[in-house]
Protein backbone atom coordinates (compact mmCIF):
# COMPACT_ATOMS: atom_id res chain seq x y z
CA UNK A 1 0.00 0.00 0.00
CA UNK A 2 2.57 2.18 1.06
CA UNK A 3 4.53 1.66 -2.55
CA UNK A 4 1.56 2.50 -4.78
CA UNK A 5 1.09 5.54 -2.55
CA UNK A 6 4.64 6.49 -3.80
CA UNK A 7 4.19 5.76 -7.11
CA UNK A 8 0.87 7.46 -7.32
CA UNK A 9 2.57 10.53 -5.68
CA UNK A 10 5.66 10.07 -8.14
CA UNK A 11 3.85 9.99 -11.08
CA UNK A 12 1.65 13.00 -10.46
CA UNK A 13 4.89 15.38 -9.44
CA UNK A 14 6.20 14.10 -12.98
CA UNK A 15 3.11 15.32 -14.48
CA UNK A 16 2.95 18.50 -13.11
CA UNK A 17 6.40 18.62 -13.55
CA UNK A 18 5.60 18.23 -17.46
CA UNK A 19 2.57 21.07 -17.07
CA UNK A 20 4.01 23.42 -15.52
CA UNK A 21 7.21 23.01 -18.69
CA UNK A 22 4.55 23.31 -21.04
CA UNK A 23 3.10 26.42 -19.38
CA UNK A 24 6.87 28.18 -19.91
CA UNK A 25 7.01 27.72 -23.62
CA UNK A 26 3.55 29.39 -23.97
CA UNK A 27 3.98 32.55 -26.20
CA UNK A 28 2.46 36.01 -24.31
CA UNK A 29 -0.08 37.80 -26.11
CA UNK A 30 1.48 41.52 -25.85
CA UNK A 31 -1.57 42.63 -26.85
CA UNK A 32 -3.91 41.04 -23.82
CA UNK A 33 -5.29 44.17 -22.15
CA UNK A 34 -4.39 42.53 -18.77
CA UNK A 35 -0.89 42.08 -19.78
CA UNK A 36 -0.85 45.97 -20.97
CA UNK A 37 -2.22 46.90 -17.52
CA UNK A 38 0.37 45.12 -15.81
CA UNK A 39 3.04 46.48 -17.98
CA UNK A 40 1.80 49.99 -17.61
CA UNK A 41 2.19 49.28 -13.77
CA UNK A 42 5.58 47.47 -13.61
CA UNK A 43 6.91 51.11 -15.40
CA UNK A 44 5.05 53.19 -12.33
CA UNK A 45 6.63 51.18 -9.98
CA UNK A 46 10.11 51.35 -11.84
CA UNK A 47 9.59 55.04 -11.52
CA UNK A 48 8.69 55.29 -8.41
CA UNK A 49 11.43 53.45 -7.02
CA UNK A 50 14.16 55.36 -9.46
CA UNK A 51 12.76 58.53 -7.99
CA UNK A 52 13.06 57.07 -4.23
CA UNK A 53 16.54 56.17 -4.63
CA UNK A 54 17.19 59.59 -6.42
CA UNK A 55 15.74 61.44 -2.93
CA UNK A 56 17.46 59.23 -0.76
CA UNK A 57 21.26 60.09 -2.75
CA UNK A 58 20.36 63.83 -1.92
CA UNK A 59 19.52 62.88 1.30
CA UNK A 60 23.09 61.14 1.89
CA UNK A 61 24.74 64.75 0.47
CA UNK A 62 22.61 66.35 2.67
CA UNK A 63 23.40 64.53 5.83
CA UNK A 64 27.62 64.81 5.20
CA UNK A 65 27.27 68.21 4.63
CA UNK A 66 25.47 68.95 7.62
CA UNK A 67 27.50 67.07 9.79
CA UNK A 68 30.22 69.18 8.52
CA UNK A 69 28.44 72.47 9.36
CA UNK A 70 27.87 71.23 13.04
CA UNK A 71 31.94 70.42 12.98
CA UNK A 72 32.48 73.75 11.65
CA UNK A 73 30.32 75.35 14.48
CA UNK A 74 32.40 73.37 17.31
CA UNK A 75 35.53 75.36 16.23
CA UNK A 76 33.79 78.12 17.90
CA UNK A 77 36.27 79.55 20.74
CA UNK A 78 35.77 82.63 22.59
CA UNK A 79 39.82 82.72 23.33
CA UNK A 80 40.51 83.26 19.24
CA UNK A 81 37.30 85.60 18.95
CA UNK A 82 36.25 83.60 15.70
CA UNK A 83 31.90 83.73 16.34
CA UNK A 84 31.46 85.91 13.29
CA UNK A 85 33.67 84.42 11.23
CA UNK A 86 32.33 80.58 11.78
CA UNK A 87 28.64 82.14 11.84
CA UNK A 88 29.12 83.71 8.46
CA UNK A 89 30.59 80.35 6.71
CA UNK A 90 28.09 78.26 8.51
CA UNK A 91 25.13 80.35 6.93
CA UNK A 92 26.48 80.66 3.64
CA UNK A 93 27.33 76.79 3.48
CA UNK A 94 23.03 76.26 4.87
CA UNK A 95 22.06 78.75 2.40
CA UNK A 96 23.67 76.71 0.06
CA UNK A 97 22.02 73.36 1.33
CA UNK A 98 18.75 75.45 0.50
CA UNK A 99 19.73 76.35 -2.76
CA UNK A 100 21.28 73.00 -4.43
CA UNK A 101 19.87 70.51 -2.51
CA UNK A 102 16.53 70.92 -0.91
CA UNK A 103 15.53 72.48 -4.50
CA UNK A 104 16.68 68.83 -6.19
CA UNK A 105 14.17 67.36 -3.84
CA UNK A 106 11.14 69.44 -3.97
CA UNK A 107 11.64 69.31 -7.63
CA UNK A 108 11.45 64.90 -7.32
CA UNK A 109 8.44 65.79 -5.42
CA UNK A 110 6.74 67.97 -7.90
CA UNK A 111 2.97 66.16 -8.58
CA UNK A 112 3.81 63.51 -6.33
CA UNK A 113 2.14 62.57 -3.06
CA UNK A 114 5.15 63.82 -0.71
CA UNK A 115 4.09 61.24 2.19
CA UNK A 116 5.06 58.60 0.24
CA UNK A 117 8.69 59.59 0.22
CA UNK A 118 9.28 61.32 3.70
CA UNK A 119 11.17 58.31 4.72
CA UNK A 120 13.55 58.55 1.57
CA UNK A 121 15.35 62.11 3.08
CA UNK A 122 14.16 61.78 7.04
CA UNK A 123 17.91 61.35 8.00
CA UNK A 124 19.21 64.28 6.28
CA UNK A 125 16.63 66.12 7.00
CA UNK A 126 16.99 65.98 10.80
CA UNK A 127 20.59 66.13 10.56
CA UNK A 128 19.92 69.25 9.17
CA UNK A 129 17.72 70.68 11.42
CA UNK A 130 20.26 69.73 14.04
CA UNK A 131 23.00 71.63 12.14
CA UNK A 132 20.05 74.75 11.38
CA UNK A 133 19.11 75.03 14.64
CA UNK A 134 22.36 74.48 16.26
CA UNK A 135 23.86 77.20 13.80
CA UNK A 136 21.09 79.68 15.46
CA UNK A 137 21.69 78.62 19.41
CA UNK A 138 25.55 79.34 18.56
CA UNK A 139 24.89 82.49 16.76
CA UNK A 140 22.36 83.81 19.67
CA UNK A 141 19.47 83.75 17.67
CA UNK A 142 15.75 82.12 19.01
CA UNK A 143 15.35 78.66 17.22
CA UNK A 144 13.20 79.12 14.21
CA UNK A 145 9.71 77.86 14.01
CA UNK A 146 8.66 75.00 11.89
CA UNK A 147 6.74 77.26 9.87
CA UNK A 148 9.34 79.55 9.39
CA UNK A 149 11.87 77.17 7.78
CA UNK A 150 8.68 75.11 5.47
CA UNK A 151 9.10 78.41 3.90
CA UNK A 152 12.53 78.71 3.44
CA UNK A 153 11.66 75.26 1.59
CA UNK A 154 9.04 76.54 -0.90
CA UNK A 155 10.21 77.37 -4.49
CA UNK A 156 9.64 79.35 -7.19
CA UNK A 157 10.78 78.98 -10.41
CA UNK A 158 9.77 79.50 -14.34
CA UNK A 159 8.19 76.48 -15.15
CA UNK A 160 9.84 75.99 -18.86
CA UNK A 161 13.15 75.82 -16.74
CA UNK A 162 14.26 72.98 -14.70
CA UNK A 163 17.92 74.08 -13.63
CA UNK A 164 18.28 74.31 -9.80
CA UNK A 165 19.92 77.87 -10.74
CA UNK A 166 16.43 79.27 -11.57
CA UNK A 167 14.41 77.95 -8.33
CA UNK A 168 14.78 80.23 -5.35
CA UNK A 169 13.17 80.11 -1.78
CA UNK A 170 9.90 82.12 -1.40
CA UNK A 171 11.49 83.17 2.03
CA UNK A 172 14.49 84.95 0.49
CA UNK A 173 12.25 86.92 -2.42
CA UNK A 174 12.84 90.87 -1.91
CA UNK A 175 9.73 92.07 -0.47
CA UNK A 176 8.56 93.48 -3.67
CA UNK A 177 7.92 90.20 -5.23
CA UNK A 178 4.77 88.42 -4.68
CA UNK A 179 4.73 86.18 -1.81
CA UNK A 180 1.87 84.25 -0.03
CA UNK A 181 0.45 87.17 2.24
CA UNK A 182 -0.40 88.57 -1.64
CA UNK A 183 -4.06 89.31 -2.05
CA UNK A 184 -6.29 86.51 -4.08
CA UNK A 185 -6.40 88.85 -7.19
CA UNK A 186 -3.12 89.01 -7.56
CA UNK A 187 -2.53 85.27 -6.59
CA UNK A 188 -5.11 84.38 -9.43
CA UNK A 189 -3.54 86.16 -12.09
CA UNK A 190 -0.11 84.81 -11.16
CA UNK A 191 -2.24 81.23 -11.70
CA UNK A 192 -3.57 82.00 -14.66
CA UNK A 193 -0.13 83.41 -16.77
CA UNK A 194 1.56 80.25 -16.05
CA UNK A 195 4.94 81.86 -15.79
CA UNK A 196 5.53 80.62 -12.44
CA UNK A 197 5.24 77.78 -10.13
CA UNK A 198 6.02 76.80 -6.70
CA UNK A 199 7.64 73.64 -5.78
CA UNK A 200 7.70 72.41 -2.08
CA UNK A 201 10.07 69.98 -0.18
CA UNK A 202 7.73 68.92 2.80
CA UNK A 203 9.14 69.57 6.21
CA UNK A 204 7.30 66.78 8.53
CA UNK A 205 6.92 68.23 11.67
CA UNK A 206 8.10 65.08 13.25
CA UNK A 207 11.24 65.49 11.53
CA UNK A 208 11.60 68.71 12.79
CA UNK A 209 10.93 67.75 16.70
CA UNK A 210 13.45 64.86 16.44
CA UNK A 211 16.14 67.57 14.81
CA UNK A 212 15.78 69.13 17.96
CA UNK A 213 15.76 66.22 19.79
CA UNK A 214 18.99 65.77 18.25
CA UNK A 215 20.34 69.25 19.28
CA UNK A 216 20.74 68.54 22.70
CA UNK A 217 23.67 66.67 22.38
CA UNK A 218 25.87 69.30 20.39
CA UNK A 219 24.59 71.52 22.97
CA UNK A 220 26.09 68.91 25.70
CA UNK A 221 29.65 68.87 24.10
CA UNK A 222 28.99 72.78 23.99
CA UNK A 223 29.01 72.63 27.36
CA UNK A 224 31.75 70.23 28.43
CA UNK A 225 33.91 72.43 25.60
CA UNK A 226 32.81 75.70 27.55
CA UNK A 227 34.02 74.50 30.93
CA UNK A 228 37.45 73.18 29.57
CA UNK A 229 38.17 76.46 27.81
CA UNK A 230 37.28 78.13 31.10
CA UNK A 231 33.83 79.74 30.15
CA UNK A 232 32.22 78.46 33.36
CA UNK A 233 29.76 80.70 33.30
CA UNK A 234 28.19 79.22 30.22
CA UNK A 235 27.84 76.01 31.27
CA UNK A 236 24.76 77.36 33.27
CA UNK A 237 23.33 78.51 29.95
CA UNK A 238 23.58 75.54 27.83
CA UNK A 239 21.97 73.83 30.98
CA UNK A 240 19.58 75.53 31.66
CA UNK A 241 18.23 76.10 27.35
CA UNK A 242 18.68 71.85 27.75
CA UNK A 243 16.16 71.97 30.47
CA UNK A 244 13.99 74.19 29.35
CA UNK A 245 13.80 71.73 26.36
CA UNK A 246 13.73 68.77 28.04
CA UNK A 247 10.64 70.19 29.51
CA UNK A 248 8.84 70.99 26.15
CA UNK A 249 9.77 66.84 25.12
CA UNK A 250 8.38 65.55 28.46
CA UNK A 251 4.95 67.99 27.73
CA UNK A 252 4.24 66.02 24.80
CA UNK A 253 1.63 63.45 25.32
CA UNK A 254 0.58 61.30 21.69
CA UNK A 255 3.55 59.63 21.13
CA UNK A 256 2.80 58.40 17.92
CA UNK A 257 6.76 57.50 16.64
CA UNK A 258 8.70 54.75 17.97
CA UNK A 259 11.97 57.26 17.42
CA UNK A 260 10.69 59.92 19.77
CA UNK A 261 11.25 57.42 23.10
CA UNK A 262 14.67 57.37 22.28
CA UNK A 263 15.36 60.53 21.28
CA UNK A 264 13.78 61.61 24.58
CA UNK A 265 15.82 58.85 26.49
CA UNK A 266 19.48 60.62 24.62
CA UNK A 267 18.06 63.85 25.41
CA UNK A 268 17.54 63.07 29.29
CA UNK A 269 21.44 61.62 29.30
CA UNK A 270 22.61 64.78 27.36
CA UNK A 271 20.78 66.90 29.99
CA UNK A 272 22.48 64.59 32.84
CA UNK A 273 25.81 65.16 31.74
CA UNK A 274 25.89 69.21 31.87
CA UNK A 275 23.61 68.84 35.12
CA UNK A 276 27.00 67.41 36.31
CA UNK A 277 29.18 69.49 34.88
CA UNK A 278 27.22 72.89 36.40
CA UNK A 279 27.45 70.60 39.50
CA UNK A 280 31.08 70.09 39.68
CA UNK A 281 31.63 74.02 38.63
CA UNK A 282 29.72 74.64 41.54
CA UNK A 283 31.11 71.98 43.93
CA UNK A 284 34.88 72.53 42.64
CA UNK A 285 35.03 76.36 41.19
CA UNK A 286 38.09 77.23 38.76
CA UNK A 287 39.25 73.55 39.76
CA UNK A 288 36.18 71.95 37.63
CA UNK A 289 37.79 72.35 34.31
CA UNK A 290 41.35 70.88 35.44
CA UNK A 291 39.46 67.63 37.47
CA UNK A 292 37.39 67.51 34.21
CA UNK A 293 40.04 67.02 32.20
CA UNK A 294 42.91 65.11 34.49
CA UNK A 295 41.28 62.62 36.46
CA UNK A 296 40.13 59.89 34.60
CA UNK A 297 38.15 58.18 37.23
CA UNK A 298 36.15 61.64 37.98
CA UNK A 299 36.03 62.62 34.32
CA UNK A 300 33.89 58.88 33.86
CA UNK A 301 31.23 60.92 35.34
CA UNK A 302 31.08 63.18 32.84
CA UNK A 303 29.44 60.03 31.06
CA UNK A 304 27.00 59.46 33.19
CA UNK A 305 24.37 56.53 31.86
CA UNK A 306 20.87 56.00 33.59
CA UNK A 307 19.49 53.52 34.18
CA UNK A 308 16.23 52.05 32.39
CA UNK A 309 14.70 51.33 35.98
CA UNK A 310 15.30 54.87 37.04
CA UNK A 311 12.16 56.45 36.84
CA UNK A 312 11.66 60.03 35.91
CA UNK A 313 10.86 62.53 38.47
CA UNK A 314 8.49 64.44 36.26
CA UNK A 315 8.68 68.07 35.79
CA UNK A 316 6.41 70.60 37.34
CA UNK A 317 5.33 73.88 35.76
Amino acid sequence: MSGYRGNKRQHYGKGSARRGRDHENVAVDENNPIIQCFREYATILDAKHDKYERIVKISRDITIESKRIIFLLHTIDPRKNNLQKVCNEAKDRLEAIFRNHFVNIAKELKDQDPYQYTRAYTNGMQEFIEAYTFYEYSCGMDISHWDAIQKKLTYSSDQNVDSPSNARSIAEKPLNEPTDAEPDEQKRSNETTGETMKLICLLHPQDFVLGLGDLSGEIMRTCINSLGSGNSESCFLHCRFMQELYKGFLSVTSIRSRDFSHKMMTLRQSLLKSENVCYNVTVRGGEAAKWGTTDETSGAMFQLQPSKDDDDEGVYF
